[in-house]
């Protein structure tokens, strides 16, 4: 089982529940801007899975995963042949998570719509959320009019501020659930409970604003500096950016 399964329920630690329904937060990929949108569906996918596009509801199914993602979130294990999802055994589920500001177990990047679903049908809770048998997307976060307009018309709020949309749909409190104060199995066995990650959108920002600073960088160099001297600067910021990246995925 993966880092990401084990805290999102699964193997033998994972607390099964039937609840009326359970409210958690995600992130989803925009689909691309020429791609053809089926019926009935958003504009919007799975982070770890392309092919799988959302719609106002959607069930649980066993799939394999499409995109490259740090190997601590990738499916490592999946049962075969059918079964129901999800299932303790394998990796397969809607995932979702219990703080908004633990975002950073799946990162969509700064072109991700962050949004609250309410999840239904069999639920297996983990340690910092949980996987879902059906989930209705209930409020999104984005300022993209394609992403927008599909979800008003699907009778899904959209808000243009993350705070607004946590105002009105903030985390519930599981503690009598979860069990609070006590021990989980998975925190037993390794002697240390999960510390929630950085926010994605704050390292999105981050990113965007190293962008922009290695532009200036490159032009004023190329204007005050031989063209030799620009294209090493370049190179090297090039190469900077690509070693930060590539540090905060392996987180």
């Amino acid at each position: 089982m993966s880092e990401l399964t084990e805290a999102f329920g699964g193997g033998d630690h994972g607390r099964q529940l039937v609840p009326g329904s359970l409210r958690g937060f995600r992130t989803w990929r925009r689909s691309r801007w020429r791609g053809r949108v089926p019926e009935g569906t958003l504009p919007l996918t799975a982070v770890t899975r392309r092919t799988v596009v959302w719609g106002p509801t959607i069930y649980a199914q066993c799939t394999e995963p499409d995109v490259a993602v740090p190997i601590t979130i990738t499916a490592r294990y999946r049962l075969p042949g059918f079964h129901r999802s999800p299932e303790p055994r394998c990796e397969c589920g809607i995932y979702a998570w219990y703080s908004p500001d633990d975002t950073a177990v799946l990162d969509a990047g700064i072109f991700g719509v962050f949004g609250v679903i309410q999840a239904s049908g069999l639920i297996l809770m983990g340690d910092r959320g949980f996987r879902a048998e059906k989930a209705q997307i209930v409020a999104v976060v984005t300022r993209n009019r394609r992403v927008a307009e599909a979800c008003t018309a699907a009778g899904i709020r959209v808000y243009r501020r993350r705070r607004d949309l946590l105002k009105d749909y903030p985390p519930e409190d599981l503690s009598a659930l979860l069990g609070e104060g006590e021990s989980s199995d998975s925190e037993q066995e390794s002697g240390r409970k999960s510390q929630p990650g950085p926010s994605p959108r704050g390292f999105g920002m981050a990113i965007c604003a190293l962008v922009w600073a290695r532009a200036l960088l490159v032009a004023v160099v190329a204007v005050v500096m031989p063209i030799a001297v620009a294209i090493v600067t370049a190179i090297a910021a090039e190469f900077a950016l690509l070693f930060i990246i590539g540090t905060r995925l392996k987180r």
